[in-house]
């Protein structure tokens, strides 16, 4: 899990301390391992719907797909290959079908950098639909140069300071304001804050969360570290609960929080757990430990069939890949794969995208956005030619008795200032 926040300066925290830590936060990510997955990438085309007649649009889609450093980005593939299918069986594009190439980073900086030159040199692709974790750094020059735009959502800055990424959820640094946001909703006043201790770069949350906390009223009341080989946190969590801490958030790996609740629970503390992005996974409905937990996501919470938006991702899981709801990763990243179709497929009718046309026709198109939520399903996106795109605003996400709550409905939560 990213924790970082890009208006520092407002805050009070100096700007050149607060782009250092937003540098170092993009390698602590509640979906990644310090071992990279060891198959080669992997890539394929096309979709299982029915296909419109003529030649295809042809876009990127990148993340870590497999392996220990998946996490929910292998969910948010199968999202964005559902999109896909539906725009494929629902005619195409401006009556071309699409054909999305899926490579696999391996959570591997030289992998993610191959992968970027194989799509703009090779494949010639329209856009790239990003589902990675924070590697983007290591690719932004390519497509930057090329003027592909990226459109999606990760834990890395580029997406808030980079004008050729389009990022369709909440951007990271209103990610903590949102998650704390989130603890203020369930009477949260004082938070233990346990990190991991495999990135140095997790530590930095500590800070970011004692500034952002103030002017909600919520206070930072302890902190240490957690290690996901420790068979006990018994140490951290009686330090919690004797600083008073009535809320808690681990950032570390999904697995790993619960681990910590568990061992917590064990001693008699039971905080109220807040995450945010895609902590909150199908394993947490089974776990007693993290009743009542509460976070925020990116886009419109996953498991959501409220409004016609949610209703339409809803039928196309039903209809091509029922069993990624029971997913041991399915949760909030899931849902930016289908938000990252929707954007695209916005562009695209806007500017009536043709295989031959340019790239940055897309860009022409994403341009357009203003003030949009696309149904509900996102946040309000608007992006200016040239402009940095930040994206302030965030959904809440609950669990009560083993079922998802949203204890905000789908009204957004917003950070002043952006």
């Amino acid at each position: 899990m990213t924790r970082s926040l890009r208006n520092g300066a407002r805050a009070g925290l100096p700007a050149v301390a607060l782009a250092a830590a937003l540098a170092l936060l993009a390698g602590c990510s509640s979906s990644s391992s310090s071992s990279p997955a060891s198959s080669a990438a992997a890539a394929s085309t096309g979709s299982t719907g029915s296909t419109p007649a003529g030649s295809a649009i042809v876009i990127g889609v990148v993340g870590s797909f497999t392996g220990v450093a998946s996490g929910s980005t292998a969910d948010a593939k199968i999202l964005t290959q559902d999109w896909v299918s539906t725009t494929n069986a629902s005619g195409g594009i401006n009556g071309h079908p699409v054909q999305a190439i899926y490579l696999d980073n391996l959570n591997t900086p030289s992998q993610a950098l191959t992968n970027a030159q194989q799509l703009v040199n090779q494949d010639h692709v329209k856009a790239i639909l990003d589902l990675s974790d924070d590697l983007e750094s290591t690719w932004a020059k390519v497509v930057d140069a090329a003027k592909v735009p990226v459109i999606g959502q990760s834990e890395s800055p580029n997406f808030g300071t980079d004008p050729n990424f389009y990022s369709v959820g909440t951007t990271v640094g209103p990610l903590i304001w949102g998650e704390l946001k989130a603890a203020s909703l369930a009477k949260v006043t004082k938070v233990g804050a346990l990190y991991c201790a495999e990135i140095a770069a997790c530590s930095q949350t500590v800070p970011l969360i004692s500034t952002l906390g103030k002017p909600l009223d919520i206070a930072l009341a302890y902190s240490a570290k957690v290690s996901s080989s420790a068979v006990s946190y018994t140490a951290q969590c009686l330090g919690a609960k004797g600083a008073g801490a009535n809320g808690a958030t681990v950032v570390a790996a999904s697995n790993t929080a619960l681990n910590v609740a568990e061992s917590c629970a064990t001693q008699g503390y039971k905080p109220v757990w807040v995450t945010t992005a895609g902590e909150m996974t199908t394993p947490w409905l089974q776990q007693s430990a993290v009743n009542g937990a509460i976070g925020n996501v990116q886009d419109a919470p996953w498991f959501d069939d409220s409004i016609p938006a949610t209703k339409a991702m809803q039928a196309a899981i039903a209809k091509y890949s029922p069993s990624v709801t029971t997913s041991q990763a399915f949760g909030a990243v899931a849902s930016i794969g289908w938000a990252a179709g929707l954007v695209f497929g916005y562009a695209a009718e806007q500017e009536h995208l043709t295989p031959s046309a340019p790239s940055t026709a897309v860009t022409t198109g994403l341009d357009t956005i203003t003030n949009n939520t696309f149904g509900g399903f996102t946040p309000p996106l608007t992006y200016t030619a040239g402009k940095p795109a930040q994206v302030p605003c965030s959904f809440i996400a609950g669990i009560s008795n083993g079922k998802w709550t949203e204890p905000n409905g789908l009204k957004t939560v917003c950070m002043p200032g952006l």
